[in-house]
């Protein structure tokens, strides 16, 4: 495959690719499925040898753009301006050059300079509450998960800025929010991935295309939890606990908090996080791909330039003593680091188990027919 990474910097409309250096990079989304995606940001090095002064401000637009395969722009990154540091590369009798290093961050980051909260919240479910909050912060709202999963209680008022209560009520309802590369904001509920997988599949990566010495795998009790009491609605209580992991591994207590309006729901919310928690797992944290490997596809390539949080990636065949089987999971975070001669992609990622959430019927769409379910899904992805 012959493709043409140069990517297209453009800073307040002003075209600054012939002046970039080795040194585009794009960060999104979260490191695990235990937390939320924090502001996606990009950095960007822009050579001057001119001496002019920069007409760079700050809040500036920054899009950053590559041509997929066929040479139609790809969006992977949309932001403003938040900082200009500059650097002497060279200063002499025949000339100097400057370096100016500008980073841009994502609208979540704006969103963290809202106030929310000032008054009460009335007793709503999941996709109410955070179409309140992403409307209250200003951003452009890509897509809030509907309808509703789980009901939250009345709130009294307590300020508190936006990404800050965005992401609180989404870790409460087993969701997510997240940003897109156009500059977007959204809400995914914790059946997005289960509809997801079963409407696309997973995208298969080969292993030829992957840098082997970025992969690594680990296992550890951090994130081990077997006796939880979750508080819910004027305090009341419900606990789940694995009498077998205390067995094995000792007590790993905690106490969460949460608005949920409904015991029934508090009760299915233990029971899940002891589920999935109570045993350690090994964990495939992250890896880079080559993305101008020789191995590469137009198709894939066009695939790994839209991505996004959530989507389904396949791996096949890693060493046994790295993962054992074939991975099936989700990317929770990217980073693209791209210069003139060559672009990688290293994707965090967690194993389906985490994510995919009991299919309720809510989540079906009535056109669906068992002939258009993806062939290769397995009961085993909805136990």
């Amino acid at each position: 495959m012959t493709w043409t990474i140069d990517p297209t910097v453009s800073i307040n409309g002003t075209d600054y690719t012939s002046d970039t250096l080795n040194g585009v990079s794009i960060n999104y989304g979260r490191s695990d499925i235990w937390e939320q995606a924090r502001a996606g940001y990009a950095t960007v090095q822009i050579i001057n040898t001119t001496d002019a002064a920069l007409s760079i401000a700050l809040n500036d637009s920054v899009v950053i753009q590559v041509d997929d395969s066929s040479g139609t722009p790809v969006t992977l990154f949309t932001g403003k301006v938040q900082a200009v540091s500059n650097t002497i590369q060279y200063l002499g009798s025949i000339g100097k050059a400057l370096i100016h290093n500008v980073t841009a961050i994502a609208p979540f980051a704006d969103m963290a300079r809202v106030i929310t909260h000032t008054s009460g919240f009335p007793k709503e479910y999941d996709d109410d509450r955070l179409d309140r909050i992403l409307t209250a912060s200003g951003v452009t709202i890509d897509v809030v998960d509907t309808p509703g999963v789980y009901e939250f209680t009345a709130s009294q008022a307590s300020p508190g800025d936006c990404y800050y209560w965005a992401s609180y009520y989404a870790n409460m309802a087993f969701g997510y929010i997240y940003e897109t590369t156009d500059g977007k904001v959204g809400y995914a509920n914790e059946s997005r991935r289960t509809v997801d997988a079963g409407l696309y599949g997973y995208t298969v990566i080969p292993g030829s295309t992957i840098l082997w010495p970025s992969v690594n795998s680990e296992i550890n009790l951090n994130n081990l939890l077997n006796d939880l009491r979750l508080e819910y609605k004027a305090n009341a209580s419900v606990t789940s606990t694995s009498a077998s992991s205390i067995a094995t591994y000792g007590k790993q207590a905690a106490d969460l908090k949460t608005e949920l309006e409904d015991a029934t729901e508090a009760q299915l919310q233990a029971d899940r996080y002891i589920s999935l928690r109570s045993t350690p797992r090994t964990l495939l944290p992250n890896f880079t791909i080559q993305l101008d490997a020789p191995t590469m596809t137009n198709g894939l390539l066009d695939d790994l330039l839209a991505i996004y949080m959530g989507f389904p990636i396949e791996v096949n065949h890693f060493p046994l003593g790295i993962y054992s089987g074939d991975f099936q999971g989700f990317v929770e975070g990217w980073n693209f680091t791209i210069s003139r001669n060559t672009a990688t992609l290293n994707l965090n990622v967690t194993e389906k188990n985490l994510s995919l959430a009991p299919t309720r019927w809510q989540d079906v769409s009535p056109a669906l027919i068992w002939s258009a379910v993806n062939a290769a899904l397995e009961w085993a992805e909805y136990e």
